[in-house]
């Protein structure tokens, strides 16, 4: 008998063919990357994010710029304490905001002699926005326009006045002000009697300010927590840190948190940024223009630029999405993906918005870091909060899976 063969062999040979469906199944583009963390999840994929040190011990990222212990939210709103060293991160993900001057003495305990009260009595005996008990201060109204402040003598900047605030009882206008109630704002109508909300008030410009609260009518009530009033480091953005500083008797200067990818450590992330790569990132950012995804050394950006728009730079290959298609504010997410390849093709896309077909990108074997989200100091920071982060060398994707990966 002869033997017959034939050189077309079985599809069922091959992992990628269904038998239900009889064609090629491509596989989920995200499980094609080697390392990936989740700051939201506290997962990672081809490594670890320890948290709460900075040991260099083959993590992601190192942080060498937090050295202050704060307080952030995490998904629930409650205020989370973190250490002094490592990155930042609670179940709402990573908080990449810049450094800060917190002036505001005593700013969880209003019943101290730095608050000037008028017509109100302060008492600390409530559960604070951490969830700790006679941590926060009770503000009640024993006449009608009752007050309390704290003044200082300061320079004329921007400035941001915020309280982390909860309605207890009344219904009456609850007034904010950073010049001693000459120019106020009602914040009432943010408030709750079931949990915080940090309510704040911003000016371009103010000397000697006078950071002050007003309650409007007599018998109300509401739970004051981490006063804060710090001058903003981005100019233009006047907003209240997600990071609250913890003060007393003295002024606290915050650091930022930096997420750092550096070749002097042992995590792989540094020789990934020094080749070709492809990346994803997800996060929320309260910066509409200037922030950076990425920040390397030399070489290697993604940022946002003036009209909104993304773009993604390898030395002189640059792929740049539409204006507009960045999404400010944190109840916004954005979604970043982009690669560039040894032919110097380099593509990126932003919240399904695909990138110009960029060339000439080269690889930078000078890197010897990248930072996510911010840089050295802080004026590249996206003053957000970084939730997912995916990276591979030697990694391309189609335009399809970059606009599927980013919708």
């Amino acid at each position: 008998m002869t033997e017959i063969r034939t050189s077309l062999r079985s599809p069922l040979r091959s992992p990628l063919f269904s038998p239900l469906v009889g064609r090629w199944i491509k596989p989920n583009p995200f499980s094609l990357f080697q390392y990936s963390v989740n700051f939201v999840a506290g997962t990672t994929v081809g490594g670890t994010q320890p948290y709460g040190n900075n040991n260099n011990d083959g993590r992601f990222f190192r942080d060498p710029s937090n050295v202050t212990a704060t307080y952030c939210p995490d998904a629930t709103g409650k205020l989370i304490s973190l250490g002094a060293a490592g990155l930042r991160r609670t179940t709402k993900g990573h908080f990449d905001y810049t450094s800060g001057t917190n002036s505001i003495l005593w700013c969880r305990d209003w019943t101290n002699a730095v608050w000037v009260a008028s017509n109100m009595t302060a008492a600390k005996n409530q559960v604070g926005a951490d969830g700790v008990a006679n941590t926060a201060t009770l503000l009640t109204a024993t006449a009608a326009n009752a007050t309390i402040s704290q003044g200082f003598t300061i320079a004329s900047a921007a400035k941001v006045f915020s309280v982390d605030m909860k309605r207890v009882t009344g219904t009456g206008p609850v007034l904010m002000s950073l010049d001693g109630g000459t120019t106020t704002t009602d914040v009432s109508s943010l408030l709750s009697t079931t949990a915080f909300t940090q309510v704040y008030v911003a000016s371009a410009a103010v000397t000697n300010p006078n950071c002050w609260v007003s309650l409007v009518n007599s018998g109300d009530q509401i739970t004051a927590d981490f006063g804060q009033m710090c001058v903003p480091s981005i100019s233009g953005l006047n907003i209240p840190t997600q990071q609250r500083y913890l003060t007393t008797t003295a002024t606290i200067i915050n650091s930022q948190s930096r997420p750092n990818a550096a070749v002097t450590d042992l995590g792989p992330l540094a020789a990934v940024g020094a080749g070709y790569f492809a990346f994803f990132w997800q996060g929320r950012s309260e910066r509409p223009t200037g922030g950076f995804v990425i920040t390397g050394s030399t070489g290697i950006f993604c940022s946002v630029n003036v009209d909104g728009s993304v773009r993604f730079s390898a030395n002189a290959g640059t792929s740049t999405s539409s204006a507009g298609v960045w999404l400010t504010g944190l109840n916004n997410v954005n979604k970043v993906a982009g690669y560039f390849t040894n032919s110097g093709a380099i593509k990126l896309a932003c919240n399904g918005n695909l990138g110009s077909a960029g060339t000439g990108a080269t690889t930078t074997p000078a890197l010897d870091h990248f930072d996510l989200g911010t840089n050295g100091s802080g004026p590249n920071s996206i003053m957000g909060i970084n939730e997912i982060f995916s990276m591979s060398p030697n990694l391309t994707f189609s335009d399809a899976d970059l606009i599927a990966m980013t919708t």
